[in-house]
């Protein structure tokens, strides 16, 4: 991971009051700048983003920390040659996180996977300025999805 990135694991930012919306919407927000690309952040975007998920859901606090309750499980690396399912991998150049190369290894072991390399992209929603890549990635993989589906059902 990106030294960005390792700075904000090893130094958090203390958790805001999770009854306070705006204190939430804040910190959620702050939160995310590390894991951009060079696209513009969409700040006021993510605010009403971040404002409809406080507003939906019930327990603020477990809501906020829910990543941390995976647990790691057995490697999957050799099963997924198993992966039956269409399987479209969408993954941002920049992502500092998980860089590009995971994304490019996660689509040579599943076979007849198809990876759309989102330029400027970190790890994130896809930014607006992407969309005219994803969407239509999106609907013509679905297209076929639901094709082959009812193909097989017959």
């Amino acid at each position: 991971m990106g030294e960005q990135i390792e700075a904000a694991f090893s130094d958090p930012a203390p958790e805001p009051d999770c009854s306070d919306r705006r204190a939430v919407i804040d910190y959620m927000v702050e939160g995310q700048r590390p894991f951009e690309g060079t696209h513009p952040f969409d700040e006021a975007g993510l605010r009403v983003l971040v404002g409809q998920v406080f507003d939906r859901t019930n327990d603020m606090a477990a809501s906020m920390t829910n990543h941390w309750m995976l647990e790691g499980g057995d490697p999957i690396r050799a099963r997924l040659g198993q992966v039956g399912a269409p399987t479209l991998v969408l993954h941002g150049t920049e992502d500092p996180l998980v860089p590009i190369g995971h994304g490019k290894a996660l689509a040579d072991e599943i076979p007849g996977a198809v990876l759309i390399p989102l330029e400027g992209v970190g790890h994130q929603m896809p930014p607006r300025q992407v969309w005219e890549v994803v969407i239509p990635a999106i609907l013509a993989h679905t297209a076929i999805s639901a094709t082959e589906a009812g193909r097989s059902s017959e």
